[in-house]
């Protein structure tokens, strides 16, 4: 069962995106990428190649925001403008037990990710960052499917950096290769919780005359 809620989803999607890559070797011919949500420690163990993944920012993303109102009945003659409830699988949730609701736009949102990618070979780092560019992450027609509102998302290569260091578990004798990749996903939020209304069954007027 996926992952449902803002972020849980989102995260979920990425950490599949990035997972079951392979590189290859004289030793290997499909050596497993592991993927950590941050950089691993304690008790994980590492095996090279892996990938971290971290959450750095969520901004209102403006340009996007419209106002509007969706509605949703439980009667199939009345049509609907509410589909999908934003990163969670059940459209209603614990919404009002009427037959009419309502709810006003959901607030659009971007979610800035980094990825980094470690290796202790060159030929490692270089088929990772080329799988990467290419059809992992490339820079067009990106996107991402998030399996918990099954929305196809927008997922933007923003930038990449060389980041190669020195590794403090050999004594800083060897060289890290690490990439660090900064992705942006877009995503929305509720504004508020739907709420019930009412349908109109009747319209009553009353007509005046006025002596002037």
């Amino acid at each position: 069962m996926s992952k449902s809620g803002f972020l849980l989803a989102e995260d979920e999607a990425l950490k599949l995106r990035l997972t079951g890559l392979t590189v290859s070797d004289d030793r290997e011919a499909n050596r497993p990428v592991q993927v950590f949500f941050r950089y691993p420690e304690g008790e994980t163990e590492k095996h090279y190649p892996f990938i971290t993944l971290e959450l750095l920012d969520i901004n209102h993303a403006r340009t996007r925001q419209h106002s509007e109102v969706y509605l949703y009945s439980n009667y199939a003659e009345n049509p609907n403008n509410l589909t999908y409830w934003p990163s969670t699988s059940d459209l209603i949730g614990d919404a009002p037990n009427q037959d009419f609701l309502r709810v006003n736009d959901f607030i659009p949102v971007d979610i800035t990710y980094q990825v980094s990618t470690y290796c202790r070979s060159a030929q490692h780092d270089r088929q990772l960052t080329a799988k990467m560019l290419t059809t992992v992450t490339p820079y067009r027609f990106g996107s991402i499917l998030i399996a918990a509102d099954d929305t196809s998302r927008r997922l933007e290569m923003l930038d990449w950096a060389n980041a190669d260091l020195l590794d403090q578990e050999t004594g800083y004798r060897k060289r890290i290769f690490r990439k660090i990749y900064t992705l942006q996903m877009t995503s929305e939020l509720p504004s508020e919780a739907l709420v019930g209304v009412k349908q109109v069954t009747s319209v009553h007027t009353t007509i005046e005359q006025t002596n002037d």
